[in-house]
């Protein structure tokens, strides 16, 4: 029986390199034989630019493997590449759930569905969860690898599909979805005629019409959204999935891992580990030999040497407070310190040597120290 399609969320404060981790991941798994793809919701084009596939949509675009020195013809797998497009997702998902193709026409042609679609308050993280559910329920792939967006409320998509599904049972949304009149809501004007001519004089009798109108129609898709987003939820605390928190030594984000964390607890999601980026390594050097005739460049240089000694020195210290501070003691993976910005798929199919391994295979012991 086929294993079914693993999903990895990479999780993490702003500037920490969750979209280099996942990049990495995605492509050393595809490199070890998995089908691959990678996501990200993050509107920025550091992904396309690091896998050299140019612009990135919402469809998926295949990363050029055989590029690359361990890409092995017949045992390599495939990677694929794609980065959110909010508008399209909605719009598939209306054309999936609505009930006759008239009935999806006439939502998406609707100048309010337009606007829910791309400046609703939540719909970019519940669309996130769509779009990633949708990948993994075609079963085109082995792993897919989700890049979140860079900030602390990073996690925000996770309750998308909880208030979503919470909003199709709202008291509230019931009574707008109430079959309309010509004139505007059947609630209202059953509820109170002062209110229905209020709403009229102040937004317009056409426009209460339109807006009942979308809700009218909105119906076809409000018993589809609430059993989707229930099934989305069951997926992010699945056995099929599987989150990494990517973090770097720097003291400014500890207080972020402990609040991501407390949220993986609290919703007892499946945490695999952490993954410590920009770590830097101790000096080979010990000593710095004057340089005859610069005191100030020895001086320099000295200072500098210390530096990296005491960063390297606080290393274990971190790593230890880092991995107590989950419920039980967390695996964890060191990436060093690059010298230069990580720009090439070169670059990142060097990173692949420290991180974590397929989800496909059987895991190893991950370092923690």
């Amino acid at each position: 029986m086929k294993r079914p399609t693993q999903v990895v969320i990479c999780c993490g404060s702003g500037g920490v390199g969750k979209t280099t981790v996942s990049a990495a991941l995605a492509l050393k798994w595809a490199l070890d034989g998995a089908r691959v793809a990678v996501l990200t919701i993050d509107p920025a084009k550091r992904l396309a630019d690091s896998l050299g596939v140019g612009t990135l949509d919402n469809e998926p675009r295949r990363v050029p493997l055989e590029r690359l020195e361990q890409f092995t013809p017949g045992t390599s797998g495939s990677l694929d590449a794609m980065m959110l497009d909010v508008k399209s997702t909605f719009d598939q998902m209306v054309a999936r759930l609505a009930r006759t193709p008239e009935n999806a026409e006439r939502i998406l042609a609707h100048r309010y569905y337009r606007f829910a679609s791309t400046r609703l308050g939540g719909s970019h993280e519940y669309m996130a969860m769509e779009r990633l559910y949708t990948l993994c329920d075609q079963g085109d792939y082995d792993v897919i690898v989700l890049d979140t967006p860079p900030t602390r409320h990073a996690l925000d998509f996770l309750r998308a599909p909880e208030r979503m599904a919470g909003l199709m049972d709202q008291g509230v949304l019931r009574w707008l979805v109430m079959p309309a009149t010509k004139g505007g809501w059947r609630a209202l004007e059953l509820g109170s005629e002062m209110v229905s001519k209020a709403l009229k004089r102040l937004l317009g009798r056409g426009t209460v019409g339109e807006i009942a109108d979308f809700f009218d129609v909105f119906r076809d898709l409000w018993e589809g959204f609430r059993e989707r987003s229930e099934r989305v939820d069951a997926l992010l605390s699945s056995e099929q999935t599987r989150f990494y928190l990517v973090t770097t030594t720097a003291l400014g984000v500890r207080s972020d891992v402990q609040y991501f964390l407390e949220v993986f607890s609290e919703r007892k999601l499946p945490l695999a580990g952490l993954v410590l980026n920009r770590v830097i390594q101790p000096p080979v050097a010990t000593t710095i030999a004057a340089i005859p005739g610069h005191p100030a460049e020895t001086q320099a240089l000295r200072q500098a040497l210390d530096w990296r000694h005491s960063m390297a020195a606080g290393l274990s210290e971190t790593v230890t407070q880092l991995c107590g501070s989950g419920p039980s003691r967390l695996d964890l993976w060191q990436i060093p310190e690059q010298t230069g910005e990580v720009h090439t798929m070169t670059c990142l199919e060097a990173l692949g040597a420290y991180v974590p391994p397929s989800p496909c295979v059987a895991p190893e012991p991950a370092a923690t120290s």
